[in-house]
C-alpha cells in the first residue's frame, strides 16, 4: 500500500511538472519571433505542423495552439483553451508591458486592448475570446507606425468636445449628445482634439 501511494504521488508530481513546464510566460511574448519558434521546436511539450517558415504548435497537455502568420510582418497567435490560463497571462502582460490604447471601430465588435513590450512587440487581445496576438517589429510595420496619424478615430461634433477616441464604445463618447464623426488622428489634431484619457487607460 505504501509503495502504491509513493508511486501515485510521484506520477502526480511528474504530471504537474509537465503541465507547469508547458505554461507560457512573459518571455514568450518579449522574444523575437525566430527565438520563439526555435524554443517551441526544442520543447517536447509541443508538436508542430505547417511549414518551417510559418509553423503552428500544439500543446500536448492543454491543446493550446500557437500559430505563425505573415501579413505586413510576422504575427503569432496564441489560442488558449483555458480561460483561467488566458486571464493569468493577461495579468502578467498588464503588469509588465506598456499599455497603449483601447481600440474598437464597431459597436458589435469587442474592445481590443493594445500593449507594447520593451522589445517593441505589440500585444493585442480582447476579453471575448482566449486569444492573444503578438506583432513583431518589421520595416513595413515601422513604416505603418510612422503613418499612424491616419489611424481611424471618432470625435463628438459639439462645441464642448475636446477629445478624439480610438474606442467607439468609450464611456466619454457615450456622453456625446451630438453627431459622432469618424476621422483620423491627423485630422482630429488639426481641429485641436487630443487623445481621450479613457481610451488610454486600462480600466
Amino acid at each position: 500500500m505504501k509503495t502504491t501511494t509513493i508511486w501515485l504521488l510521484t506520477s502526480f508530481l511528474v504530471l504537474c511538472f509537465k503541465v507547469y513546464s508547458q505554461e507560457l510566460n512573459y518571455s514568450d511574448f518579449t522574444s523575437d519571433s525566430e527565438s520563439l519558434k526555435s524554443s517551441f521546436y526544442n520543447n517536447s511539450d509541443y508538436f508542430s505542423g505547417g511549414t518551417s517558415d510559418l509553423p503552428y504548435f500544439q500543446g500536448k497537455h492543454n491543446n493550446s495552439y500557437i500559430k505563425f502568420y505573415k501579413s505586413t510582418g510576422v504575427t503569432v497567435i496564441f489560442d488558449l483553451k483555458s480561460q483561467v490560463e488566458f486571464l493569468k497571462i493577461v495579468r502578467i502582460i498588464q503588469k509588465n508591458a506598456d499599455f497603449r490604447f483601447k481600440y474598437c471601430t464597431d459597436y458589435n465588435e469587442p474592445i481590443v486592448y493594445n500593449y507594447q513590450t520593451n522589445s517593441g512587440n505589440k500585444i493585442r487581445f480582447n476579453f471575448n475570446e482566449p486569444r492573444i496576438s503578438v506583432e513583431y517589429p518589421s520595416k513595413v510595420n515601422s513604416f505603418l507606425d510612422s503613418n499612424s496619424e491616419f489611424t481611424p478615430v471618432f470625435v463628438c461634433i459639439s462645441e464642448g468636445a475636446y477629445a478624439y477616441h480610438t474606442n467607439l464604445r468609450c464611456e466619454g463618447l457615450a456622453n456625446c449628445d451630438a453627431q459622432i464623426a469618424k476621422s483620423n488622428i491627423k485630422e482630429a489634431k488639426k481641429y485641436n482634439y487630443r487623445i481621450c484619457e479613457i481610451c488610454t487607460t486600462e480600466e
